[in-house]
């Protein structure tokens, strides 16, 4: 500020040197109108150049400034003070992470299936002097950068790919866009692909396709539903005529033991009838034959009171019976 003064003073000095002389008393008015007015100008002067040599960034923004046209450095957050006409301000930028919405674009994917896709973009500058010297228009570089590499994975991905990859394309785009935007000075942070969206022939492909196979699962299902409810059916009734067998094979095999026991113990009472006759009677033959005797009533009885055909045997036949049963009785008693 002291040379600009002195560089004004000077200034003034040497163009009052080179002016014509006046006469003595316009001398007289010019002085009293000089030593009036020229601390005025000189205050004036001075809080114009301090004014405009106080600069303020604002929190989260830096402003890269310009020296004689050159790069000479990025102010920080806070009050600054910069030289007058030396130095300018060439931009202020922000710091913070800023999101750039990707217009919808025309793709076409592996299988030649067209469709448009669209992304969101965040980035943060990190170093000024790039971001400002490096590229010409920063926004619109990173956009047509976006587009371009876009456009390059979703062509190598078919269509059916697309809608399952979405992640594997936000990561890929976000190595690829943080390694092209170092030289420019940004970051960027986070890359997503919002939409893709086929147009209307292959949705309605899509939906055809996506119809069909919920009628083929539906199909399916049933087919398989109605095999399960047959084999549990087979399953079922054999299972239920194996019990029945089972069933049946105990239950005879019961009734043939109940039938034995009963005839054994029928037999073995037979047995003790005969032994006490025969302890009476004093003879074997006499109680053999009295004891058929009484199985001979006991049948005639049974055979008299039933409602079917009744067969009356002579007493001849009845001796007959009882001479037959009474040799059975000796050849079983001569093998013992």
């Amino acid at each position: 500020r002291r040379l600009i003064f002195c560089g004004l003073l000077i200034l003034g000095g040497t163009c009052s040197a080179f002016a014509p002389l006046p006469s003595s008393r316009a001398v007289q008015r010019r002085e009293k109108v000089q030593c009036n007015g020229a601390p005025k100008g000189l205050i004036g002067i001075a809080a114009f150049l301090g004014f405009a040599s106080i600069k303020v960034v604002n929190q989260g923004n830096v402003a890269v400034v310009e020296r004689l046209g050159k790069f000479h450095g990025v102010l920080e957050p806070g009050l600054h003070v910069v030289i007058p006409v030396v130095d300018r301000l060439r931009t202020t930028l922000s710091k913070r992470e800023q999101v750039f919405d990707i217009p919808p674009q025309q793709c076409i994917t592996s299988d030649n299936a067209p469709l448009a896709a669209d992304a969101v973009v965040y980035w943060r500058v990190v170093d000024p002097e790039k971001a400002v010297y490096s590229v010409m228009d920063l926004k619109m570089a990173i956009q047509n950068l976006v587009l371009t590499q876009l456009r390059s994975e979703i062509g190598k991905l078919t269509l059916d790919m697309t809608f399952s990859a979405r992640e594997q394309i936000n990561s890929v785009l976000l190595q690829d866009l943080d390694v092209a935007t170092d030289p420019w000075g940004v970051k960027i942070t986070r890359v997503e692909v919002r939409d893709i969206i086929p147009n209307q022939d292959i949705m309605r492909a899509m939906e055809m396709q996506m119809a069909a196979e919920r009628t083929k699962r539906a199909v399916i299902i049933k087919s398989e539903g109605e095999r399960a409810r047959s084999i549990n059916e087979a399953e079922g009734e054999a299972q239920s005529r194996l019990i029945d067998a089972r069933a049946s094979a105990e239950a005879v095999t019961l009734e043939a033991d109940a039938q034995a026991s009963k005839l054994e113990l029928e037999a073995q009472g037979a047995a003790r009838a005969i032994a006490a006759i025969e302890e009476s009677l004093g003879n074997k033959e006499d109680a053999a034959r009295f004891q058929l005797m009484r199985e001979y009533i006991a049948a005639q009885r049974a055979l008299a009171t039933s409602r079917n055909a009744k067969v009356i045997v002579s007493p001849d036949a009845v001796s007959d019976v009882l001479v037959k049963a009474m040799a059975f009785y000796d050849v079983n008693e001569k093998k013992k």
